[in-house]
């Protein structure tokens, strides 16, 4: 039955981008001394798709999902690609701009755009999301994340 198989997609995609994880972060430790290493978030996200794919495909096989396909409507529709667009962005800005001017530029572009919230709101937001990423990650975890303009 071709829908069984369509609605095995995501799950199949979900895989594939574990595994792309889990090839893509093989450099990186994933212990560092007796802290977790550049690798464990990704590995944890990755084995977490991983199960919830699994869980998918047995849901289809078992017969337990039966999905009736709702396409989205045109502002549906452009909004997905406009997300896709804008996760193109960020991955092909971040080295040149850095991590954290691109994901706030990621995020403002979100909700002002294809979310159309407020702008203050909105800006308030990304200054929080920013903030937090570069706090965390950069400053308290000392994650080298891309900066900007190879600074």
């Amino acid at each position: 039955d071709i829908m069984r198989l369509v609605e095995c997609v995501p799950a199949a995609f979900m895989l594939v981008l574990a595994g792309g994880i889990a090839i893509g972060t093989s450099g990186l430790n994933l212990w560092d001394g007796p802290t977790p290493g550049a690798r464990f978030f990704p590995i944890m996200l990755a084995i977490a798709a991983t199960a919830v794919a699994l869980a998918l495909l047995f849901a289809q096989w078992r017969g337990f999902e039966k999905v009736e396909l709702d396409f989205p409507t045109r502002l549906g529709a452009a909004r997905v690609g406009a997300t896709i667009l804008a996760l193109i962005a960020l991955a092909a800005g971040t080295p040149l701009v850095g991590f954290v001017p691109m994901v706030a530029a990621f995020v403002a572009l979100m909700l002002i755009v294809v979310l159309r919230q407020r702008i203050a709101i909105s800006l308030m937001a990304t200054a929080i999301v920013a903030g937090f990423i570069h706090f965390v990650f950069v400053r308290w975890l000392s994650v080298p994340l891309p900066m900007p303009f190879g600074i």
